[in-house]
């Protein structure tokens, strides 16, 4: 994979400590079942030849080497290495077991096959050198007359032969250890393209969240403070440069996501494909369930691979979403400063409308850590609305709570509760902000009046038009400041 991201030497081992970790803790686990096969095999060997005694004790000591070592090194590989060390002397007792019987040599492929799944192609050398040890000693001791060494059942191993035996285990060896090392690369490979879409997603998200934050204090202050002194053409020029703001950002998600899809052409697919094809070859050196295991190995990573990017491009749609709605506000707001309201009333869903006026706030909610709670029947009536106005107005609520909510206070909450009594509606906010007193409240849905620095007064006057334009109506109590506020808004079902 080509990239121009460069990452420190601690964010890479970030990145591939897991992996690692991972591919160490499966393997493993598969040990533990390949070395007790080893074991039982001995175990079931012994009564061919009566070597219960070699069955055991050996196999019983290679054993824990193996553990003792595991288990007073938890942090170091010499495990793995003993483990090399131990398939080998497995091979020559299986050797020994069977009096020399020519098949049993090739338990030395089964333990490369098997030290393959660390990705780790040094693991192959302990192995190689017990065997290369093995057969040169043994070899030597029967061809000066020992017997009962069991090494082979010709009468004598010639150096031609030992020759040609090394010499096809260590192709063996190095095929093992060459896919051992291919399997690290392709694993490398895959984390480097997961942590540079991670990046990109996180960078798409944060830009997001900002652009949001950023368009919505210019909606408000510089919208406001246009329709307020009746810069009607400016707060339109703002708003039509604002959406092309937000239409390169969208480009920008898209170009993320189709560098996403042109990553899901992968290399890793290809080499299931090669192994696949190369199955029957691999059968017949290292056996028919290991070369099986070796490529739904493969297959696995490629399909984990493949999910780990739909989930990707799942949150980049959700972002695209989100892209649509800031939209669909800015058509509000156009609407707001030309003053067209249209008239048409069809049946919307005020569950549906808070849930995407919370959407649009999400980054604010969560930059000031606000706890919201909703409180929703399953099943509500529609109500007959202009969807766009009622979504500025259920805005308008949501903000004024999270702006009265101190950053550094010790509760923040917002609590949204729907209700329906008669023929009526109910919508219910309830914030833990700053409440205010009595004088305030006689004044709040005023043309002009405002209790913040920045406001231009307009937010919850037009707030009521709109709930009084649906034939609805809006209140809004306190119990004093500190004591945060309770919004009730009616709406005629």
């Amino acid at each position: 994979m080509k990239t121009t991201t460069t990452y420190t030497h601690q964010e890479w081992q970030r990145y591939t400590r897991s992996n690692r970790w991972e591919v160490k803790k499966r393997s493993d686990m598969l040990m533990n079942y390949f070395l007790i096969s080893y074991f039982l095999g001995g175990v079931a060997l012994a009564p061919y030849f009566d070597t219960w005694l070699v069955a055991l004790g050996v196999g019983g000591l290679s054993l824990l080497a193996y553990y003792s070592a595991k288990i007073a090194l938890p942090h170091s590989d010499l495990y793995q290495y003993i483990l090399g060390v131990v398939l080998g002397i497995f091979m020559a007792q299986y050797i020994y077991q069977m009096h020399g019987l020519f098949e049993m040599h090739f338990t030395a492929f089964i333990g490369s096959a098997i030290l393959i799944t660390y990705q780790n192609w040094k693991l192959q050398i302990p192995m190689a050198a017990i065997v290369v040890t093995h057969h040169a000693i043994f070899g030597y001791l029967q061809n000066i007359g020992f017997d009962k060494i069991y090494f082979t059942q010709l009468d004598a191993f010639e150096f031609r032969t030992f020759i040609i035996h090394i010499i096809l285990a260590t192709v063996i060896f190095f095929i093992g250890g060459l896919w051992a090392y291919q399997l690290k690369k392709y694993s490398e490979a895959r984390i480097l393209q997961a942590a540079e879409v991670e990046r990109l997603q996180k960078e798409a998200l944060l830009t997001a969240n900002t652009q949001n934050e950023k368009l919505e204090r210019q909606v408000t202050a510089l919208l406001d403070k246009a329709v307020a002194q009746g810069k009607f053409e400016i707060a339109s020029d703002i708003l039509h440069d604002i959406g092309n703001a937000v239409v390169g950002f969208g480009s920008y998600l898209t170009r993320i996501r189709r560098l996403l899809d042109e990553n899901n052409r992968d290399d890793l697919q290809k080499l299931v494909a090669f192994f696949e094809a190369q199955q029957p070859a691999m059968a017949a050196a290292i056996g028919e369930d290991r070369a099986g295991a070796v490529v739904t190995l493969l297959g696995s990573l490629a399909k984990a691979q493949k999910d780990s990017q739909e989930e990707i491009r799942n949150s980049i749609s959700e972002q695209l979403n989100i892209i649509s709605r800031i939209q669909e506000i800015l058509n509000i707001q156009r609407q707001y400063i030309t003053g067209i309201e249209t008239q048409e009333r069809k049946p919307v869903n005020l569950r549906s409308i808070i849930n995407d006026c919370l959407s649009m706030l999400f980054a604010t909610v969560d930059k000031n850590a606000i706890a919201v709670s909703l409180d929703f029947p399953q099943e509500q009536p529609a109500i007959k609305g202009d969807r766009t106005r009622l979504m500025q107005l259920i805005l308008n609520i949501l903000k004024n709570s999270i702006e009265a909510i101190d950053i550094n206070a010790a509760v923040k909450t917002i609590s949204l509760r729907i209700q329906k009594q008669e023929d009526l509606l109910i919508l219910q906010v309830l914030d833990s902000g700053n409440g205010f007193d009595e004088a305030t409240a006689g004044r709040l849905f005023d043309r002009g009046f405002t209790t913040k620095s920045s406001g231009a007064g307009l937010g919850l006057y037009n707030s009521r038009t709109i709930a009084e334009s649906h034939e609805g109506s809006i209140a809004l109590i306190s119990d004093g400041p500190g004591k945060g506020a309770l919004t009730t808004i009616r709406f005629k079902v």
